[in-house]
């Protein structure tokens, strides 16, 4: 039997997700050549439509229990985050070590490395304005020094205003993260820009759209696995 990697991977989804939308992520990182346990934060769909960018201490929680789940199970004293979209803003916010609206946080002590897929860095979203200027005020960049910092983003889709139907509906995700120039490139829903961490390993990999939908390949297709799985495959079977 395949012994698994005792340091774990804990997922943090997406806006709009459910936990049960990661199902696959956890199969595909229990097979080697990553062979890790996976934990998942138990964030509903009915938590992200009903908390706001303020109050997002459901979320916060949600990803602590996980990580403290992720270490008791497995005796780990660090966990690897990876993060979907807006589960990137919330392992921030975390990570940090200064209250987040009353959550106390501080989780960076029991983080190895974070993998940001699809994560808006910079972004002029109104339900993030908040959030966002936080995190990024606080914690700049790859801040933390003993964390290793990935970021990766696809490029699928060019916003165009009077473009394809996708193109249409990038340009409309976009220009809500850069109302100034929303033609760029993304993967449908968060662009090239807007991801970029600055001191991160910040990959784009082309052809990847910021979910799977009608065979349009997303994160765990294995063009993007490839790249970021990398960061948890063990020194021994690399």
């Amino acid at each position: 039997m395949q012994k698994l990697n005792e340091e774990p991977v804990v997922i943090a989804g997406g806006f709009l997700s459910s936990a049960g939308d990661y199902r696959s992520w956890q199969r595909l990182l229990a097979a080697p050549p990553y062979s890790r346990r996976s934990f998942v934060a138990q964030i509903s769909r009915f938590d992200w439509t009903t908390t706001r960018d303020e109050s997002f201490r459901t979320q916060l929680l949600a990803l602590e229990r996980a990580v403290e789940l992720a270490r008791s199970e497995t005796g780990a004293e660090k966990v690897w985050l990876v993060c979907h979209s807006a589960g990137g803003r919330i392992a921030r916010l975390w990570m940090g070590e200064k209250p987040y609206m009353g959550f106390n946080c501080g989780g960076y002590r029991y983080v190895h490395g974070v993998i940001f897929l699809g994560s808006p860095y910079t972004t002029a979203e109104p339900w993030a304005k908040y959030s966002s200027s936080f995190a990024n005020e606080n914690y700049p960049g790859a801040y933390y020094p003993d964390i290793t910092y990935v970021s990766v983003i696809g490029k699928a889709v060019l916003g165009k205003r009077f473009g394809t139907v996708e193109q249409r509906f990038a340009y409309n995700a976009y220009k809500v993260l850069d109302p100034a120039n929303p033609e760029l490139w993304g993967d449908g829903v968060i662009t090239l820009a807007s991801a970029h961490v600055p001191g991160a390993f910040n990959h784009v990999i082309e052809g990847i759209h910021h979910v799977s939908y009608l065979g349009r390949p997303g994160y765990i297709a294995p063009a993007a696995l490839s790249i970021w799985g990398e960061y948890l495959v063990p020194a021994s079977e690399r």
